[in-house]
């Protein structure tokens, strides 16, 4: 690991649950000798990824900075957010959009529908690898190398979710998927809720990216399913022509 990667790892101990950590804790738990781990914190503060706390060190405000950037100039997020929002007013689900970076998926928008109910799994948090409909889409949606490197770590994951009790198996099951083009989810995550999601594309190289509706197990007990799914797909295609490049005219020869 490089000396960078060491430094920003530092990062990943920080959560809801323990959102302040004090240099002894951070440097027992990463191994750090103390002159490296004191010149990282200070790194890290002077970046404004972390600053200082009364009792040791929090995440600091350059990660908001960074978050309103995002939702400012980020081509994905500006092209769904329209559609997201008609998509949740029409059908009264919460619409989400998910993505995937190394091990993790996570939503990055999220448009409140009328019979909304706690999420679970919300925006920012990030969702189990192999349960969810957006997750599984979101897997399926990888290459046959990524499933396999996949596999190779999280065997007991897979097995456990359902998806395969060997990499053919695994492999299949997210080569059916990627034919379905959704997947229907009912209580996986929350007990109370269930959804949909469809796999949603850039055209390019980018990892890609899922919609999920989000509501009560009752609201979707309601809906016609196919016509939902049809919804879905539809509102899919109209955020990837918004991110499709629109070709010049050609020039006309004097």
């Amino acid at each position: 690991m490089s000396s960078l990667n060491k430094m920003l790892s530092l990062l990943e101990f920080f959560s809801i649950e323990r959102p302040v950590w004090s240099p002894e804790e951070l440097l027992n738990h990463s191994g750090l000798s103390r002159p490296t781990g004191y010149r990282y914190f200070k790194e890290l503060c002077d970046s404004g990824l972390l600053r200082r706390a009364e009792n040791g060190y929090c995440l600091g405000p350059r990660i908001i900075e960074m978050d309103y950037y995002i939702r400012q100039s980020d081509r994905l997020l500006m092209a769904c957010r329209p559609v997201m929002s008609q998509l949740a007013q029409e059908t009264a689900c919460d619409v989400l959009l998910a993505t995937i970076y190394g091990a993790r998926i996570l939503a990055v928008h999220q448009e409140i529908g009328a019979k909304s109910g706690p999420l679970a799994f919300g925006r920012g948090r990030p969702m189990p690898l192999f349960r969810g409909g957006g997750s599984k889409v979101i897997i399926a949606s990888l290459s046959m190398a990524k499933h396999r490197r996949l596999y190779e770590t999280h065997a007991a994951e897979i097995a456990q979710a359902g998806l395969g009790a060997t990499f053919k198996d695994f492999r299949a099951r997210m080569v059916q998927i990627q034919r379905d083009g959704h997947v229907l989810s009912v209580g996986e995550l929350d007990p109370e809720a269930a959804g949909a999601a469809v796999p949603v594309s850039s055209g390019t190289s980018i990892e890609p990216s899922a919609m999920i509706m989000v509501t009560t197990r009752p609201h979707f007990a309601l809906i016609d399913k196919p016509m939902l799914i049809e919804r879905m797909q539809n509102a899919a295609q109209q955020i990837e022509m918004a991110l499709t490049p629109v070709s010049a005219p050609p020039t006309a020869g004097l």
